[in-house]
C-alpha cells in the first residue's frame, strides 16, 4: 500500500463488491487510472449473500431498457455452482412456484474475480484497508492501512462501502435514515439439506419473516443457503433476528422438514437497502454504486444486477468527466434511464407487500379477492405494475388507514 499513496488517482474506489469492482474495471478498460481499496483481508470474504442472481434471459424481461446485458450477465462457469429452474413462494396456506432460470454463485469466488478482472484490465488493488472518511473537499480519501493512516488524492471518489454508506453521507448525499428501508438477512450455508436444487424457495409470513422473507436458495444436491430476512419496525418486541432464524429453519411447516438433517457450516449476515434509490447519487466529485446508492430491487433484496448494472454506468459516467469535461451528475440520468422504472415499480410493489402480507387476516383477504396467483408473482418477480396491480395498491391503502 505505501508505494500507491505518494501519487494522484484519477478515481479511488471504495469498496470490491460487485459496484465497486465493476466500476473500477469499466474506468481501467477506459484508460482511467484507479485504486480500488477494500477493508476485508481478503476480498470477499466473508460474503453476505444469498447468492442468487438471475439468469441472462430473466434480465431481459426484469431490465428491458438496459443496454448490453450479454456483457454483464455471464459470470465464468468456475463462479457458479448450481442453476435454478423455478421460484416457488411459500404462504402459510398456499404454495405458488414460477418458471424463472437462475444461477448460484459462489460470492467468495465471484468478487475476487471481478477484482481480478479490474486489476488485469489496469486498476491497482489494495485490501486490508479502510477508508475512514474524505480529505478536505472530497478530493480523495483517509485510509488506515498496515503501515498506518495514509491520505490518498484522487480526483474522484466512488462509495461502494454498502448500505447507509459512510462516504455518501460525508458527502452530503441522501441517505435514507428510515429503518424500514433496510432489511437484515441472517442466514446459514448448510449440508444436508433436502431439497430439491431446481427450486429456489421463498417463504413469507409474519411469524418467520416480519416485512421480508426467508428463504432456500440450493448451492447444490444437499448445500444450501438458508436465511431469514427481517425489517425492524415488523419484528415483534422482545425477538431478535435469530430467533427468528430459529423459529424458520425448527419449527416452520415445510422449511423444517428439508432441514431436519442439515448441519450448519457457515453463519452469515447483512445490512439490505430496500427503500429504492437516493434520490441522487452524485457529487460534482463524488458517486455512490450499488447498497450505497440503494440500487437494490426493494422487493427481494437482490443487490448483485443493480450493482452490476450501475457500477459499469458509474465507470462510463466518471470517464465522461475525467476524459471529455463531461458532468458527474449525468451518472443519476444514466441509471435512471436505464433502470429507473424497474427500481421504483419495485418498490412501488414492496409497498403494497408491506400491507398485503402483513398479517394472517390481510394475506386472507387477499387470497379471497383472487389476488394471489401466478400471474400476479409472476408480476412481482420481474417489477411489473398493470391495472389489476393497481386496483389491489389502492384498495389495500384504503383498508390500512
Amino acid at each position: 500500500m505505501a508505494d500507491v499513496t505518494d501519487e494522484a488517482y484519477d478515481a479511488i474506489v471504495v469498496g470490491a463488491g460487485p459496484a465497486g469492482s465493476m466500476t473500477a474495471l469499466t474506468l481501467a478498460r477506459l484508460g482511467v487510472s484507479v485504486l480500488l481499496l477494500d477493508r476485508k483481508t481478503e476480498i470477499g470474504v466473508p460474503d453476505k449473500c444469498g447468492e442468487f442472481v438471475p439468469h441472462l434471459s430473466e434480465m431481459r424481461r426484469l431490465s428491458p431498457k438496459v443496454n448490453d446485458l450479454d456483457g454483464l450477465f455471464n459470470p465464468p462457469s468456475h463462479c457458479v455452482v448450481n442453476h435454478t429452474r423455478f421460484v416457488k413462494f411459500v404462504f402459510p396456506h398456499r404454495e405458488i412456484e414460477i418458471p424463472f432460470q437462475g444461477l448460484v454463485v459462489e460470492r467468495k469466488i465471484f468478487d475476487k474475480h471481478l477484482a481480478n478482472e479490474a486489476a488485469r484490465a489496469g486498476a491497482q488493488v489494495a485490501a486490508f484497508t479502510k477508508v475512514t472518511g474524505l480529505l478536505d473537499g472530497g478530493e480523495g480519501v483517509r485510509a488506515r492501512t498496515i503501515d498506518g493512516v495514509k491520505e490518498i488524492k484522487s480526483r474522484i471518489v466512488v462509495a461502494a462501502d454498502g448500505a447507509y454508506s459512510m462516504l455518501a453521507r460525508s458527502a452530503g448525499l441522501p441517505v435514507s435514515r428510515n429503518p424500514l428501508d433496510y432489511g437484515i438477512g441472517y442466514h446459514y450455508e448448510m449440508v444436508g439439506v433436502d431439497h430439491d436444487p431446481d427450486y429456489v424457495d421463498m417463504y413469507v409470513g409474519e411469524e418467520i419473516s416480519p416485512g421480508t422473507y426467508a428463504w432456500i436458495i440450493p448451492k447444490g444436491e444437499d448445500v444450501a443457503n438458508v436465511g431469514t430476512g427481517v425489517r425492524v419496525p415488523f419484528m415483534r418486541k422482545g425477538l431478535t433476528i435469530r430467533d427468528y432464524q430459529r423459529n424458520f429453519t425448527e419449527r416452520h411447516a415445510v422449511a423444517s422438514r428439508k432441514l431436519a438433517r442439515a448441519q450448519v457450516t457457515a453463519v452469515k449476515a447483512g445490512c439490505i437497502p430496500v427503500g429504492g434509490p437516493m434520490e441522487r447519487t452524485s457529487t460534482s466529485n463524488l458517486v455512490a454504486v450499488g447498497d450505497a446508492a440503494g440500487h437494490a430491487i426493494p422487493t427481494v433484496g437482490g443487490g448483485i444486477p443493480p450493482a452490476l448494472i450501475c457500477g459499469r454506468l458509474a465507470g462510463r459516467a466518471i470517464a465522461g468527466t475525467l476524459l471529455r469535461g463531461e458532468p458527474l451528475e449525468a451518472y443519476d440520468q444514466m441509471w435512471r434511464r436505464e433502470l429507473g422504472e424497474t427500481l421504483q415499480n419495485a418498490l412501488r410493489i414492496r409497498r403494497i407487500s408491506d400491507v398485503a402480507f402483513k398479517n394472517t387476516r390481510l394475506l386472507d383477504f387477499v387470497t379471497k379477492q383472487g389476488w394471489l396467483t401466478e400471474e400476479m408473482i409472476t408480476k412481482f418477480v420481474f417489477c411489473e405494475v398493470d391495472a389489476k396491480m393497481r386496483l389491489m395498491e389502492s384498495t389495500l391503502n384504503l383498508m390500512s388507514r
